[in-house]
This record gives structure tokens, C-alpha cells and sequence, in this order.
């Protein structure tokens, strides 16, 4: 079935459950209506029987007793009445059992109560037959059966059967046209969902499924999907805006290249010329190469190819290293780097990816503080993560950056960046590495009094 549409499947599979449902409720019922029908049998047979025994008590002999039997029970139209001995001589019976004998469960002093029993009686047929025991007025006990054919019985069973068998396929028909109808009525959204999403494309993810009732399955498969579109589009846009600025970020040192080469070759220079069109083409080779390895960096963290977090490292002596780094570029600007409490702190990562995080920090911390400023470098852990802070008293960033300040390419001061030698990934790139390692990092900056960054790892603490 697995070529089959959903509302045929679920149509012939709840078609399948209510034949057994059907089934079952059908067997109960007639083996409940076969019961009740037999039981009605026996009672009529049973008040037959007692009629009989009653008139026994009126009769003071044997002979008045075979006088009132034969008169009244002799001759019936639907039961038929044997009365035996204890030894199994016949006593009184009725036309109808004429040279017909009776089986006899037993001596009527060994029977206790009234035995009911199905007999066969050749080319008769089928009768339902009751035994008794009771005593007549001389206390002698005799064994009385009496005997009703089970052919009206067994004809209303039959019709009760041929009734279940007649509505049953009708009933699984009307079953089967309904549930195809309310299968189609159900499945109705989906195909309204898979028609839209059909017309949905990389050019048109701005489109949205219309989502009929938020509770019920088919809404909460909507929301889910239109959140995946949503998803999709922001990729989409941001890989277009990222290929975008790449290629910009690509085609400045290029065309750099290009034309220093070409100027250089129009004519014959002096070798102080050459090396001073070397020296750019080195400049934006440094560039270029930089560029393109943040680049290839980001790829592989979005690509999740980077090396498994397995390294203890050390982020307090880390920091230490980092600081150490740059404490001669700030001294020659004129600014000044301390680390202040740091604790003893561990970090399942890679150890040259969160060096680049911190270096990436201080870095732009250095760039960007003027002569006179500071940078200090502290952290403090509550248990299960550990916050760290690089922040400096430079000129600060305006509120309306920082919510973009770590995508691709994005600069508050695109002039300001280029001249730094900044290509604009360098906090993307931060954001990458301290997310892949389960953490998280935040900016707060104000205009003239400095910027802040709060990186956020999970790990603990060294002992000692």
C-alpha cells in the first residue's frame, strides 16, 4: 500500500478497525440473543412442567393422576410430556412420544433439581428437553420430562443472524463512503499547505502559509513551517549578504594588486619605485590572506568541521598569554593592559581557537583605544560557567550598532575599519568560536567612556 494516497489508507485502515469492531460487537450480540432466547425456551418448558407437577398434588391416587394427565397433557400442540419410575417403566406419556423412549439422566431418587438438555430426534428434529424429579401423593419419586421442538427458536435466531449479516456489509459501505469524506475533509489543509509551499522558492521565502486554527495539528504543522521558511530566509539573505561583502571585501585588495601591477609595467622604473610597489602588493597580500582565512575559519564552524572539544585549556593562563601579546603594542601606543583576577578556570575546546577569541578582543581593544587609555582583563566564575570581560575606556560604540555588531562584515566606521586593516569578521568570528564551545558573548559600550565584552564559557574550576 505504500503506492497509496493517506486518505485511501486511512479510510480502508479505520474501515479495517470498525469490521473488527463490528465483528465482535456482532458475535456478542448474537451469542447474547441466542442465550436470551434459549432462556425464554426454558421457562416456558420449566412453567409447562410445573403445571404438570401441580396437578399431580390434586390427585390422591396413581390412577386419579393418569386420569387428569391423560385428559389435559395427552395431546399439546408444541410440548410433550414422559413420566417414568425409579426403575424406568413409563407411567404416562403423551401421543406425540408414542414408541419414542426418552434418555433419562439418571434414577429420579439420585436427580436434584431440573436438568435442561438438546436432544435429536430422528426425522423429527431438534427439541429442547427438561428433566425434574419429584414424588407423587404416595411419596414415590418419578422422573418428569417435558419436551418443545427448538424449531421456532432456532428460527429466530436465524433471523437475528441473517439481520447482522445483511446491515454489517451496509453499515461497513456507509462506513467506508463516510470515512473517505471525512478523510478528504481532514487532509483538505494539507493539500492547501502543500500548494502554497509548492509556489514557495528561494526568491519567494517571504510567502506564508495561512494558518486556520493555531491548535490543532494542521495549524501547529503551519506555524512550523512557516517558522522554517523564516529560518530559511534569514540564511538565505544573510549567505547573499555574506557572498555580497565577500566579493567587496575580495575585489579591493584585488583591484589594489591590479593597478599597482599595471602602473608599474607602463614603464621602466627605479628600483626605489619597485619596492615601493612591492611593498603595497605585500601590504594587500597580507590583507588578502587574512580575509580569506577568517573566511575559510567561518566556513569550517558553519560547516561544523572544526576539531573536537576534548583539550582542557587552561583560560586564565591563556589570558595571561594573550596579554602578554600585546603588551608592547599597547605600551608603544600609549595605552595600558592589565589583567586583573582571573579564575583558575578549564574549558573542554580547542585551545588555538579560543586564543584567537581573546586576541580578536584585545585586538580591537588596542586598535581602537586612544593614548592615555586602559584595557583590563577580568573574570569571575559561579560554579558551572565562568564570565570573562575585556574592556577598555576608548571611544565607545553607539547603542544602535551593537545589536549588528557581531554579523559578517558589518563595521560602525567602515573608513575607520579599513584604515585599521580590519575586514569586519573578527567578532563574527568570536561569536563562532565561544557559541561552538557552549558559551556566549555580549557587548556594552558607551559613546566616550569605552566598550565591554562578556564572554560566557561553561567548564570548572582547576584544583589545585
Amino acid at each position: 500500500m505504500s503506492h497509496w494516497s493517506i486518505r485511501w489508507k486511512w479510510t480502508l485502515g479505520n474501515a479495517a478497525m470498525l469490521t473488527l469492531i463490528l465483528c465482535g460487537f456482532a458475535g456478542v450480540m448474537l451469542v447474547m440473543v441466542h442465550r436470551h432466547l434459549l432462556r425464554q425456551a426454558d421457562t416456558a418448558l420449566a412453567d409447562e412442567l410445573d403445571e404438570l407437577a401441580e396437578e399431580l398434588r390434586f390427585s390422591p391416587t396413581r390412577e386419579q393422576m393418569l386420569k387428569r394427565l391423560d385428559e389435559r397433557f395427552s395431546v399439546h400442540s408444541h410440548y410433550h410430556f414422559q413420566i417414568t419410575d425409579d426403575d424406568g417403566e413409563v407411567i404416562f406419556r403423551s401421543r406425540f412420544l408414542t414408541n419414542i423412549l426418552l434418555p433419562r439422566p439418571g434414577r429420579p431418587s439420585m436427580l436434584r433439581g431440573k436438568e435442561y438438555s438438546d436432544i435429536s430426534l430422528p426425522e423429527l428434529g431438534h427439541f429442547r428437553l427438561l428433566t425434574m424429579a419429584i414424588r407423587d401423593p404416595q411419596s414415590q419419586p418419578l422422573l418428569y420430562q417435558a419436551l418443545s421442538p427448538r424449531s421456532a427458536l432456532d428460527r429466530e435466531f436465524r433471523s437475528h443472524v441473517w439481520m447482522v449479516l445483511t446491515a454489517g456489509p451496509l453499515t461497513l459501505l456507509v462506513a467506508l463512503a463516510a470515512g473517505y469524506f471525512l478523510a478528504g475533509r481532514n487532509l483538505a489543509p494539507i493539500g492547501r499547505i502543500t500548494s502554497t509551499a509548492e509556489k514557495i522558492s528561494a526568491e519567494r521565502l517571504d510567502e506564508r502559509l495561512v494558518i486556520e486554527n493555531p491548535h490543532d495539528e494542521m495549524g501547529r504543522l503551519a506555524a512550523t513551517l512557516n517558522k522554517m521558511f523564516a529560518r530559511l530566509d534569514r540564511s538565505i539573505d544573510e549567505m547573499r549578504r555574506f557572498t555580497a561583502d565577500a566579493a567587496h571585501e575580495l575585489r579591493s585588495p584585488i583591484a589594489v594588486l591590479r593597478t599597482e601591477t599595471e602602473v608599474a609595467l607602463r614603464r621602466p622604473r627605479s628600483d626605489a619605485e619597485y619596492r615601493e610597489v612591492i611593498a603595497v602588493i605585500h601590504a594587500e597580500t597580507c590583507r588578502l590572506t587574512e580575509l580569506v582565512d577568517q573566511l575559510l575559519t567561518l566556513s569550517r564552524h558553519d560547516a561544523g568541521l572544526q576539531s573536537p572539544l576534548t583539550e582542557e585549556v587552561p583560560i586564565d593562563a591563556l589570558l595571561s598569554d594573550v596579554s602578554e601579546r600585546f603588551q608592547v603594542p599597547a605600551q608603544e601606543k600609549g595605552v595600558t593592559l592589565e589583567i586583573a583576577s582571573i579564575p583558575a578556570w578549564y574549558v573542554l575546546g580547542d585551545d588555538v581557537a579560543l586564543s584567537q577569541l581573546f586576541f580578536n578582543l584585545v585586538d580591537n581593544a588596542v586598535k581602537f583605544t586612544p593614548a592615555g587609555g586602559c584595557i583590563r582583563l577580568f573574570g569571575k566564575s559561579n560554579g558551572r560557567t565562568a564570565q570573562f570581560v575585556v574592556e577598555d575606556t576608548g571611544c565607545g560604540i553607539d547603542s544602535e550598532h551593537l545589536p549588528r555588531l557581531f554579523e559578517r562584515f558589518y563595521r560602525v566606521d567602515p573608513s575607520r575599519q579599513q584604515s585599521s586593516g580590519g575586514t569586519g569578521l573578527g567578532l563574527s568570528i568570536c561569536k563562532s568560536i565561544a557559541e561552538t564551545h557552549g558559551g556566549s558573548i555580549v557587548v556594552e559600550s558607551e559613546i566616550a567612556r569605552g566598550t565591554r565584552f562578556l564572554v560566557t564559557l561553561p567548564g570548572a574550576e582547576l584544583s589545585e
